[in-house]
């Protein structure tokens, strides 16, 4: 959210006038005590931890502006999009969890993943049950820092999109029976006929 619109939402919820550059203020006076409270871990305790932990990761593109003082003096701003890396680790049934971000790399946010998951109560017999949109570096870094001990499933929204994608490419008229049917099929767990049903139309692309 854009700073100028935190003053907005304060004026309309709270009656509450703040200045933009108040609230750019405290934002980044916050980023700067996390940023220094940040510590990532490397390890999963041998203490058993708890039975299962639910965890969720994804990105989004944010604007990165970077000022930088010209020869004359004149400053000049750049602008630039940079991938922000989030994840949440939490109990099941629990609605709040721990969060972790990066605006580094997805080895990095893999590391924010398993800091997280470790503060929030796992050990070397936790189950972790992870749940994203199907990206491939969110994929690979549940393998990478859970290992054995960890599944990845792509979550029900984003398999609908591609099974709606699948139906597009396979059916030019009637997209929407053929859909619903796949996804009667994903609720019931039969993920197996969806797979046979997408092989008998040729490559299966848009399941991975």
């Amino acid at each position: 959210m854009p700073f100028h619109r935190i003053a907005d939402k304060l004026k309309e919820h709270y009656g509450i006038e703040v200045p933009p550059s108040t609230a750019q203020g405290i934002v980044e006076e916050h980023a700067r005590r996390i940023y220094h409270q940040q510590s990532v871990t490397h390890d999963i305790p041998e203490s058993k931890g708890k039975a299962v932990l639910i965890a969720e990761m994804d990105g989004s593109m944010l604007p990165v502006v970077e000022t930088s003082e010209a020869e004359d003096r004149r400053k000049t701003r750049a602008v630039r999009w940079q991938e922000a890396r989030l994840c949440v680790v939490r109990e099941p049934g629990v609605v709040t969890g721990r969060f972790e971000a990066t605006m580094g790399s997805p080895d990095e946010a893999g590391l924010c993943l398993l800091t997280a998951a470790v503060r929030e109560g796992m050990g070397s017999a936790t189950r972790m049950h992870c749940v994203g949109d199907g990206a491939p570096w969110i994929a690979e870094q549940v393998e990478a820092v859970f290992g054995a001990q960890g599944s990845y499933l792509i979550d029900f929204y984003h398999l609908c999109e591609y099974v709606q994608a699948a139906a597009e490419e396979i059916h030019s008229t009637d997209t929407k029976a053929w859909t619903d049917q796949q996804k009667q099929r994903l609720k019931e767990g039969l993920l197996d006929e969806v797979m046979q049903e997408l092989r008998e139309h040729g490559p299966v692309k848009y399941f991975v």
